[in-house]
């Protein structure tokens, strides 16, 4: 039975005793080693880093708004060969429901595995979340938390903005703030002078900590998700009237260079071989030379659009809208746009939520139903 508690804040600083939870829970051993954002480089950005030593977790920040990778593929490789460590990885709740998708096809294994969920406020690209920081006064080590403390306060009071730097789109869109299903669940929007701990019963009389609840937590969550649904759904309308079309649609990626870091970026993208880096697609050079004969002309690089819709067919029932595909990509396609647009409407059509529960059924394109795109 999950209990609530709420972790005391001294002198306002969360981090110290959010690091000092973290920290409980291998010393109780709880887990043996713990997957957690550490900051580096003078705090200008994160790493997620496998711990076991406590002591490295004073660099620990698993709110600052910055991601470099979806995790859940990082779970994924720890969890393959099912370890016998028990692992503990902080997540948000992209990266949390990218790993139920993960688990569903057979890529990551939830054995020996504690999720411990935290409130997203929001991310920034790497770089612009680089240079704030170095744009920031005062000591390095104070720079994330005094970043995390102002986008909190901010949302309290109704705003999705707390710099001059914009959050990355998959974050202005995102509907999902809070983690839904975690096993270990730390709160932070809507809470007053503390952390809000939501965990199994045992483990709060083990870690010697007291019930306690955040009155203002709904209300302020409730607000956040009604200003990101607004935003999501004027994304929606803006990228539907720009795509009327078969042309216009495929001019939303005339950039592309087939790089394929959108697919290394993407956490659901996991085939170990890509046809795209195949002879098929990556031919001798007198294949080339025989397409440009055949059309007159030949775009090089070759098949970009087939390659972004094959791609777009294959991850968009699972899409969970991290937006890292985007933030790879060196062509600044709007690719959060497309697949959290078409996403939409195919999920919709197949009554499927990637990322919901490992209680609902395997990925549309995993598993042949009988009349699933019959429509009422």
């Amino acid at each position: 039975m999950d209990t609530n508690t709420v972790l005391p804040v001294k002198e306002g600083d969360v981090l110290g005793a959010l690091r000092g939870f973290l920290g409980a829970l291998l010393e109780n051993q709880i887990v043996d080693a713990l997957l957690v954002p550490l900051e580096i480089g003078q705090g200008r950005s994160l790493a997620q880093t496998l711990v076991q030593d406590p002591a490295y977790l004073s660099g620990a920040n698993p709110f600052s708004p910055v991601m470099p990778v979806n995790s859940a593929t990082l779970v994924s490789q720890l969890t393959g060969d099912k370890p016998a460590q028990k692992i503990g990885a902080v997540l948000r709740s992209c990266e949390m429901r990218a790993l139920i998708e993960l688990v569903k096809l057979q890529q990551a294994n939830l054995d020996n595995l504690t999720i411990i969920g935290v409130d997203c406020l929001g991310t920034y690209e790497v770089d612009d979340y680089a240079r704030l920081i170095s744009e920031m006064e005062g000591p390095a080590e104070e720079k994330g938390a005094q970043v995390v403390d102002e986008m909190r306060k901010q949302i309290e009071q109704g705003s999705d903005e707390s710099s001059t730097v914009p959050l990355r789109t998959a974050c202005q869109i995102c509907e999902f703030p809070t983690p839904a299903g975690a096993d270990i669940t730390l709160g932070l929007i809507g809470v007053e002078d503390g952390i809000l701990v939501t965990l199994d019963s045992e483990l709060v009389a083990r870690l010697g900590l007291e019930e306690g609840e955040a009155p203002q937590r709904e209300e302020a969550m409730a607000k956040l998700v009604q200003i990101r649904t607004a935003a999501r759904d004027q994304a929606f309308a803006e990228f539907r009237e720009a795509a009327k079309s078969i042309a216009d649609f495929a001019d939303q990626f005339a950039t592309c260079i087939r790089c394929y870091t959108c697919s290394v970026a993407c956490p659901i993208c996991f085939c170990k071989e890509c046809v795209f880096r195949t002879e098929t697609f990556e031919p001798e050079s007198e294949r080339y030379f025989q397409g440009m004969q055949r059309k007159g002309a030949l775009r090089m690089p070759s098949e970009t659009l087939l390659y972004q819709l094959t791609r777009l067919n294959h991850m968009v029932a699972s899409c969970v809208g991290c937006g890292m595909c985007e933030s790879a990509c060196p062509s600044n396609l709007p690719l959060t746009a497309i697949f959290r647009s078409v996403g939409d409407g195919v999920q919709k059509m197949l009554n499927y939520t990637p990322g919901r529960s490992l209680e609902d059924e395997l990925p549309p394109l995993a598993i042949f139903r009988e009349g699933e795109l019959v429509m009422s």
